[in-house]
């Protein structure tokens, strides 16, 4: 069952045509890679999918509650209940961390859930506690992002999205302000959620994650869908040429093996 649904999609800054009608679907359970070259509308459409962006035309849905939709030839958005249920229903983790810089990292995680979800504070200090071990980060609690490694202040902020309880997590290039050291640390993690089955999508361009991980690939370029697949047909043998160029960047014997 689809868990996110979008239909045509359009998105415009102005002029520039950024989403030229994009169509997908992430089902329940499923990792959804989305790959492209820079400026094909990625982030764009991660934007649009978690409100932070609004659409030009189209429809979107998620958890079977209408986001948005297209009527008349205008583009009307769900109720402001509606569109509140959504948003706890998704969480986001953007490349740069966006963590508070002067709160500590057991606030940066309970800040939302005791002010948006009205969690008691010592049950919303135990669920942090509990996903700051998960991320092996249980000693860093009373630390601050500046005393944090990049990698490190990427996993609270993956922990802070996982404290409101989403039913899906959107990733940002998760991993893109990250030397390859502590991209690993990172892609772990994911790799972990993707065992526990939660419902993903990952804009990304560390390819061997994608094959490994992903259940499907998205390839975009130039603001729309050029193929939607299972990795090893996108990825290990694609058949369009503009996806053989783009890969050929990374070089095969680096994710291919």
């Amino acid at each position: 069952m689809a868990f996110i649904e979008a239909k045509n999609i359009k998105k415009n800054f102005g002029r520039l045509e950024v989403l030229k009608g994009i169509s997908l679907d992430v089902r329940e359970g499923e990792v959804l890679a989305v790959i492209g070259p820079s400026g094909s509308g990625k982030s764009t459409l991660l934007r649009c999918l978690t409100q932070l962006e609004t659409i030009g035309s189209g429809e979107i849905s998620v958890g079977r509650v209408k986001m948005a939709g297209t009527e008349n030839g205008r583009c009307r958005y769900a109720p402001a209940g509606d569109l509140h249920r959504i948003q706890l229903m998704t969480g986001l983790v953007f490349q740069n961390f966006h963590l508070f810089p002067h709160f500590s990292v057991l606030r940066n995680i309970t800040e939302a859930p005791v002010h948006v979800l009205k969690m008691p504070p010592e049950e919303a200090r135990e669920k942090a506690l509990f996903l700051l071990s998960k991320m092996s980060l249980a000693e860093k609690a009373d630390c601050y992002p500046y005393q944090l490694s990049g990698g490190q202040q990427q996993r609270v902020s993956i922990a802070r999205a996982l404290a409101l309880n989403p039913k899906v997590l959107f990733f940002d290039e998760p991993t893109s302000a990250l030397d390859p050291e502590l991209t690993g640390e990172i892609l772990k993690v994911i790799r972990d959620l993707a065992r526990e089955k939660m419902t993903m999508m990952v804009v990304t361009h560390e390819m061997a994650f994608a094959r490994d991980v992903a259940d499907r690939v998205i390839f975009m370029d130039q603001g729309v869908v050029i193929e939607d697949g299972a990795p090893d047909k996108i990825l290990v043998s694609p058949e369009n040429e503009r996806i053989k160029a783009f890969l050929n960047r990374f070089g095969e014997e680096n994710w291919k093996s």
